[in-house]
């Protein structure tokens, strides 16, 4: 049955510096340290409650669809992260915090599986904070903008086509000059700023793979 208590207690608020900034070289060991911690969670000795989705038909939970409207679990957060579909770690940290949200707004407070997601929410939220503490102080916008200009260019024609995408969602941006593409990047907020770094990311990450797969040949 759900519970009929108030919804759990609201999660910390926002870093002073974002979160979800990280230069392309630095993304790689931030994924890396986010898998370490989702391990963590999976392998403690209650992980395994929410390493699969909620199963509504054998459990003849008949209510739970309509009590918790976005469902999620650890395996799914797993697979996200390793087919890299999180643009930035507070997407990934969202989807995990939703897991046992989702479990403790559900079920009482004192049953099983409420007291095993505030348990595990607890060693998320401490590793999650030591995370944070080690992800870099973002550059001025500025920079970023400029960094952009100079490497956009160098990415592999896949991840351009996705920055063309990116960019035509912003009226003004793009603009053909005597045959030329030229785009205007003061015009990028940070948001888009995020994305289209997030594409720089995943080139390194390509790239180190890569590098790793010829060593193992």
């Amino acid at each position: 049955m759900p519970s009929q208590s108030s919804p759990p207690v609201a999660l910390p608020g926002l870093p002073k510096k974002p979160m979800h900034h990280l230069a392309a070289a630095d993304l790689p060991r931030a994924l890396e340290r986010c898998h370490r911690l989702l391990d963590k969670l999976l392998q403690h000795e209650d992980g395994w409650v929410f390493a699969k989705p909620v199963d509504t038909h054998s459990l003849e939970l008949r209510d739970y669809l309509s009590v918790i409207a976005e469902p999620m679990d650890l395996g799914t957060v797993s697979r996200r992260l390793e087919l890299r579909r999180y643009p930035n770690l507070l997407c990934f940290a969202k989807d995990v915090r939703r897991t046992f949200s989702n479990a403790m707004t559900y079920n009482n407070k004192g049953d099983d599986v409420y007291e095993s997601a505030a348990k595990l929410s607890r060693i998320f939220e401490s590793g999650w904070a030591s995370i944070l503490a080690a992800l870099p102080s973002p550059p001025p916008v500025a920079v970023r903008r400029a960094r952009l200009k100079d490497e956009l260019p160098r990415l592999p024609v896949d991840l351009q086509g996705k920055a063309v995408v990116i960019m035509k969602d912003i009226g003004g941006w793009i603009q053909e000059v005597d045959g030329r593409v030229e785009v205007d990047f003061d015009k990028a907020d940070e948001a888009t700023l995020d994305k289209l770094e997030w594409l720089l990311a995943l080139a390194t990450i390509r790239k180190e793979a890569g590098a790793l797969d010829n060593q193992t040949r």
